[in-house]
């Protein structure tokens, strides 16, 4: 009787290692299929103006040779405060406003930024949010490849900044979205101006004398 006990002792606990043998070194149903691609890990974009701080309230571009413009948004629309102030061109304005919180940053860096064009920057941009705070960033060379520009934050870190989206920030000083002027229109040629009147020589006007 005890025999019997015995071996059936043995043949549970045979079975219990087997099981455990087979959970401890079963194929993972994670392990990728023979000639299945498995899924890239997306990394979250970046953005060099983040767009947690709010609304875009005011822009200022200044280049190396000490050309500015600067932009603020009022109640109703934006207005040019720099170089002086003046009406803004709304569209142009507001196309370029919209490119702030998209700029991308496409890689981080380890390198000098005189390297780079960082010592004297090409341009300096701030920028103003609705949550009080304002960013600066630095803008120096394009990258060899001409798909960004190495760009310098607060804080010092060097970045690639994707090109198309701050071109359009950039050229605002270099074509200020000023209002235009009308301009007066030219004579017609159908149009001629009336002579005035003068003395004829052969009537002359007499003259009282006193």
């Amino acid at each position: 009787m005890i025999k019997k006990q015995t071996w059936a002792l043995l043949a549970l606990f045979a079975v219990l290692a087997g099981i455990a043998l087979f959970l401890k070194y079963k194929p993972s149903t994670d392990t990728p299929v023979e000639g299945e691609i498995p899924l890239a890990t997306v990394a979250p974009v970046e953005f060099l103006f983040p767009a947690e701080e709010g609304v875009v309230t005011s822009i200022r571009i200044e280049n190396r040779e000490g050309d500015v413009i600067g932009l603020e948004r009022g109640e109703s629309a934006w207005s040019i405060t720099q170089p002086f102030e003046a009406e803004a061109t709304q569209a142009s304005v507001e196309e370029a406003a919209s490119q702030v919180t998209a700029l991308a940053i496409l890689n981080r860096l380890e390198l000098d930024p005189a390297v780079v064009g960082l010592k004297s920057p090409a341009y300096t941009i701030t920028v103003g949010f609705s949550s009080g705070n304002f960013i600066t960033a630095q803008v120096g060379d394009v990258t060899p490849t001409d798909s960004g520009y190495y760009v310098r934050k607060e804080d010092g870190s060097v970045l690639v900044v994707t090109k198309y989206g701050l071109d359009s920030l950039l050229n605002l000083v270099l074509y200020p979205p000023y209002v235009e002027t009308p301009t007066p229109s030219p004579i017609s040629p159908t149009e001629t101006a009336v002579p005035s009147a003068t003395p004829n020589p052969e009537n002359p006007t007499a003259t009282k004398t006193p």
